[in-house]
């Protein structure tokens, strides 16, 4: 068997049949590529495109010190912003790590912050 197809085949294991929503809703996100004239070149824009999102996306430093230099809010609302901000992040990472949403981690976590969270 050809040596790319087993590295396909891994790749479909990992990452479709483990989680079919996520699959899903990035393949609509990146219908766009179907203009491409290769797959190799669908490929390679779908990898800019999630590239280009990855640095554009504000991080949360630059989130919690935009709600700490915030005037215009008082300090409850800059304070749930801020626990709101970091915990999104974190969740964030364990979604890319495959946490899955009933994962005993996440709710954990989930259930730690939300008493600090409106």
């Amino acid at each position: 068997m050809d040596s790319s197809f087993n590295a396909f085949s891994k790749v479909v294991n990992k990452h479709v049949l483990g989680s079919q929503e996520r699959f899903n809703e990035l393949k609509e996100r990146l219908a766009v590529c179907e203009h491409a004239t290769s797959k190799a070149g669908a490929a390679a824009l779908g990898y800019l495109m999630a590239m280009e999102e990855k640095e554009n996306a504000p991080n949360v430093y630059d989130q919690v010190l935009y709600e700490v230099e915030s005037d215009h809010k008082d300090s409850l609302a800059r304070t749930d912003a801020i626990f709101t901000a970091i915990y999104k992040w974190l969740d964030a990472i364990l979604e890319e790590e495959d946490y899955e949403k009933d994962d005993y981690t996440r709710k954990l976590f989930s259930g730690r912050f939300n008493q600090y969270m409106p």
